[in-house]
């Protein structure tokens, strides 16, 4: 899809894209793109910023993670499709394990899933059994 980047919804339709692509290689489910547009939906009512609860929920969650004893990032395929360098990098910062946890679960995506993180530098992925 050819977009220009001036165009007012330009973010939303490039994660839109790379979603349905990812859709179409098995790593997300399609279910997937109707929960992304829910989302976008909820933003938008919102005026496309988080709220206070919001931030403050965020920070609350960044030091549970941090002073977990054994703390997981837990990975569906829309994250992993949108953003699996960063919660790598996440995971070996806090340091995390990183796993997937995928409502729609079959063996076959779970494998494509654990792979495409460990394509993306990933090590010793949860999720396998």
């Amino acid at each position: 899809m050819n977009i220009p980047e001036d165009h007012p919804r330009y973010r939303s339709l490039m994660v839109r894209e790379r979603l349905a692509d990812a859709v179409s290689k098995g790593l997300v489910n399609p279910t997937g793109l109707i929960s992304h547009g829910r989302g976008e939906a909820f933003d938008y009512l919102m005026g496309e910023k988080s709220l206070e609860p919001s931030l403050i929920a965020e920070k609350a969650a960044a030091a549970f993670l941090l002073k977990a004893k054994h703390p997981l990032v837990c990975v569906n395929g829309n994250a992993a499709a949108l953003d699996a360098k960063n919660l790598i990098a996440l995971g070996a910062k806090i340091p995390a394990q990183v796993e997937v946890n995928i409502f729609h679960r079959s063996e076959e995506r779970m494998e494509l899933l654990i792979s495409y993180l460990e394509e993306q530098g990933g090590k010793d992925i949860l999720g396998r059994n």
